[in-house]
This record gives C-alpha cells, sequence and structure tokens, in this order.
C-alpha cells in the first residue's frame, strides 16, 4: 500500500483564517444524484472489492474535506493511517463540536460546499441531521457496530464515557469512591471539581437516580445540592484533568474515561476504574455522517467507511471508546448509552437546574 503526504488544513475556530468553503461543486449535478453513482458503482461489491472501487472513484476527485471536533493529534493519526491503508488524503478542519455545527447549519442554509464528511459530538449531529445536513450512509461496515449505532441521518463512531476519577497519591486504595452516593459525602468537600457546562451528564444522573435509584425529584436536588455545594466548578475537561494530575483537587466527577486513560498510561497518579468504575457509567454517542452536498462523494464514503472499520483501532489505540462492537471493551461495567434526542428535548430545563448548582458551588478562576 501506499501513503502519500496528507494535506491538513488547520482551522482552530469558525472565525480563524480561510474558509474551506466553495460555493459550487462543479460537477453540474445533486450530491444526492452523485452519492446514488457511487453506490450504483459498488453495488453488490463487499470487502477489498468494494474498497477498490471507492479508491478508483475517489482518484478522480479533489481531496475531501473532513469537519471534526476531535483532539487534533488523534484526527491527525487518522488521517496518516488512512492513507497508509488507501494511498489517499482528506483535508482536516478541526474546532469545537459546537463551531463545526454552526458551520455545517450555515453553509447548509446557503446552499454552499464546504465539508464533505462529519465527525463530531452526538447532540451537534442531531441539530445537523435535523437542518438536512446530511445524505444517509449505507455500508457493510455499520453491521459491525454496537447496537442502536445507526441514528438518524448520522451513525455512532465512537462514545464519550463520563467517568469518577481521583488522584491516587491523595486518594488512597479503599478511600475512593465506589457509588454515586459517595460523591455527597462531606469528606470531599474542597477537595471535588464538576465541570461547569456536563449538562448531559447531569441529566443523565439525574434520570438514573430518581428512577433505578428510586429517587424522588426533591431527593435528587438535595443529593446534587450536596454534591454541588462542596465542589468546586472548572471549564473544559481539560482543565479539570490537569488540575486532578496536579493534585490540585483529590476527585472529579464527569471526565471523559479516554482522557483518564490516557494521562494514566503517561504516568500521572490518576485511576478511575481501580478496582472498579463508580457505576453505572453513562456513555455519550458522537457520530459521523456524508453531507448531502458533498463535492466528493466517493472520497467522502470512502473515507466514512474507513472511519467505521479499520479507523476504529485507531480510537482504541487512543483510548477512545469505539462502537464497532468487537473491539469496545468495558469490562463488566454497567454502561448505560444516552439518549441524545431525549436529552435534547429536556436540555433547556438540565441547563437551568445544572445551572443553578453550580452557583452553589466554586468557580475556578473567581
Amino acid at each position: 500500500m501506499r501513503a502519500l503526504p496528507i494535506a491538513i488544513a488547520l482551522l482552530l475556530c469558525a472565525g480563524c483564517g480561510g474558509s474551506p468553503t466553495a460555493e459550487t461543486d462543479g460537477q453540474g449535478k445533486t450530491s444526492g444524484n452523485r452519492y446514488a453513482e457511487v453506490a450504483a458503482a459498488v453495488n453488490g461489491l463487499d470487502g477489498q472489492a468494494r474498497r477498490d472501487k471507492l479508491i478508483e472513484l475517489a482518484e478522480k476527485e479533489k481531496e475531501p474535506t473532513w469537519y471534526t471536533s476531535l483532539n487534533q493529534d488523534v484526527a491527525e493519526k487518522l488521517l496518516d493511517a488512512y492513507a497508509e491503508d488507501t494511498g489517499l488524503s482528506v483535508k482536516l478542519y478541526r474546532s469545537g463540536s459546537e463551531n463545526v455545527r454552526r458551520r455545517v447549519i450555515e453553509e447548509t442554509k446557503a446552499g454552499a460546499v464546504g465539508a464533505d464528511v462529519i465527525e463530531t459530538n452526538g447532540p451537534e449531529m442531531v441539530a445537523m441531521a435535523d437542518a438536512k445536513a446530511f445524505a444517509p450512509l449505507t455500508a457493510p461496515a455499520t453491521a459491525n457496530l454496537v447496537d442502536d449505532s445507526k441514528r438518524d441521518g448520522w451513525t455512532v463512531s465512537r462514545f464519550n464515557i463520563f467517568a469518577v476519577a481521583w488522584n491516587t497519591d491523595l486518594v488512597k486504595p479503599g478511600q475512593q469512591p465506589t457509588t454515586y452516593a459517595d460523591l455527597a459525602d462531606p469528606k470531599w468537600d474542597g477537595k471535588m471539581a464538576m465541570e461547569i457546562e456536563d449538562y448531559d451528564w447531569y441529566w443523565a444522573l439525574r434520570n438514573h437516580l430518581t428512577t433505578d435509584g428510586k429517587m424522588t425529584p426533591a431527593q435528587a436536588q438535595d443529593y446534587f445540592t450536596k454534591v454541588a455545594s462542596g465542589a468546586a466548578f472548572t471549564n473544559g475537561h481539560t482543565t479539570m484533568r490537569q488540575l486532578l494530575v496536579a493534585g490540585e483537587y483529590s476527585m472529579i466527577t464527569s471526565d471523559y474515561s479516554y482522557g483518564i486513560s490516557e494521562v494514566a498510561a503517561e504516568g500521572a497518579p490518576v485511576a478511575w476504574k481501580n478496582p472498579k468504575p463508580v457505576q453505572p457509567l453513562f456513555a455519550r454517542p458522537n457520530g459521523v455522517a456524508l453531507m448531502r452536498n458533498a463535492a466528493n462523494p466517493a472520497g467522502a464514503q470512502l473515507f466514512a467507511e474507513w472511519l467505521l472499520s479499520e479507523g476504529q483501532q485507531v480510537f482504541v489505540d487512543s483510548n477512545i471508546d469505539p462502537s464497532r462492537k468487537d473491539l469496545l471493551n468495558t469490562g463488566s461495567a454497567d454502561v448505560r448509552v444516552m439518549d441524545i434526542e431525549k436529552y435534547l428535548s429536556e436540555e433547556k430545563q438540565a441547563i437551568k437546574e445544572y445551572e443553578a448548582l453550580a452557583r452553589k458551588g466554586k468557580k475556578v478562576g473567581d
């Protein structure tokens, strides 16, 4: 296999630098028709035969553009591996998930051609799907994903699993939290940090406590008030994790498990599952989709299929939980996949409640 240099257009925010958007695809055809042409060309093909045909078609197009909110290092690892496997390159636009959502919806409304393929957080994927930005993704690789990976307009590609984590220098074996009830223990007052915008984590835990936990809404409110009153609220999971590693806090309530695993592998004194995690774990699905108005539909199809097959191993190697069922390994942990659509229907109330809780704690930086 041949590897070509990867062309990466790095734009760190929606308003920084030039735009990857073009006004027309120059083909004189709608992208819907062009996806149909790609589907017809690979109809009945599977495995390497399908891959070879998609590569042949993609080589006749320009480089596809990929919008993602993935960590830049992970995105570049994916593009390196993709080039190694296919001999093709992809342009990268990397920004926050909200910037990705905003740009895609603006381009869709304007009828402009920018991205060919999208990969970002679940809530933003739902919003873009609702804006009719996506084309259906049909691929053999989807059969190998975990249940319910096919969503309305997009496909689950990876998960962000929220986990309680602690500093192992400050929290000795046997002292770590083992249940969510432990978060309200006064012994953590002043020693615990929370992320100031983890609305979906709060929503998932609140629903768990009032269903499986059999708390009344009033009891759940009292519980969260006790947790928040003794906590410091940080802006961003990376910041919260860095403060945990530095020993500024003994425990954090809702970091991404892959981030803790990553710094632990580098020698940081942190853990989230030794001997076992606080359960259940709440997993937010994130996804990939084809852009309806893509200028390079074969390249978009090829990259999306690769991301859901070989690309899943790159996620695993980066401590990210993949959607490919033979690679997702959460051990015996009780993992609950969030109902993103239901969360979004209740998001405004969840934000209102969580922001009120955050005001009861201390905001880092104040």
